[in-house]
This record gives C-alpha cells, structure tokens and sequence, in this order.
C-alpha cells in the first residue's frame, strides 16, 4: 500500500459487536471515518503494516479549538463539508484497516501545522 504524508484515507474502525472486550472507555470511533496520514512515509518501507493517522470529524462539538485544523471543502481536500482534523486523536492503525487510499490530501502548510499541533498535544514542546 503506497501513502504518503497529508493523504486522506478511509479507515474502519468498527469493533466487533460480538466483543464486549473490544469496548473501550471512554468510547473510541466505531464506523468508516476519513484520517491524514500524518507518518514520515519516507522512514518507513512500504511493507510496514501499520501508519500514524489523525482522525477527522464533522462534527465540531470534538474538536478542540486551539488543537484543531479546520478543513474547508476544497478540490484538493475532497471534503465535502467543513471538515476537524483531531490531532489529540493521533493512533496508530492497521494498514488493513484502511478501505479507501483517495488521491486527496492537505496542503504542505496544514500537513506541516498538524504536526506542530501533535507535538504540542504529546508535549514535545516543554
């Protein structure tokens, strides 16, 4: 799987209904939802089976306003509404997790913002 660094993709993230064990508190995303891939795509080989993502949301009640990057629709973004890049969300997922690898992205600029907010929410600036 080929990605690269301010792509957007579509993850699922459903649990199994059958697994009372896969229930986390506080809950976590539990449907298809789209993430930037927020990894340095070049440290690691394309065979790597998992990537760093930072979720998005449309729904602004979960976005944090000093740790968001708010997306307009645009061609290039894809969105189709406004659109919450949730960098306190930063996860690790599974590359098979992924369905849908789109030819969006963000900009060079927001890419490079994320990761500044990343830092910031995992206290790389003390």
């Amino acid at each position: 799987m080929d990605l690269k660094a301010g792509q957007i993709v579509t993850v699922e993230w459903r649990k199994d209904p059958n697994d009372p064990a896969q229930d986390p508190h506080p809950p976590e995303p539990n449907k298809l939802r789209p993430a930037v891939v927020v990894q340095d795509t070049e440290l690691f080989d394309p065979s790597y089976p998992t990537v760093l993502v930072v979720p998005m949301t449309g729904d602004p009640k979960l976005a944090m306003p000093d740790l968001t990057i708010v997306l307009q629709p645009t061609a290039t973004n894809g969105c189709k509404k406004v659109s919450f890049l949730l960098p306190q969300n930063l996860t690790c997922a599974a590359k098979t997790r992924i369905t849908e690898v789109t030819g969006s992205h963000i900009t060079a600029s927001q890419l490079q913002h994320l990761r500044q907010l990343i830092g910031l929410t995992v206290g790389a600036f003390t």
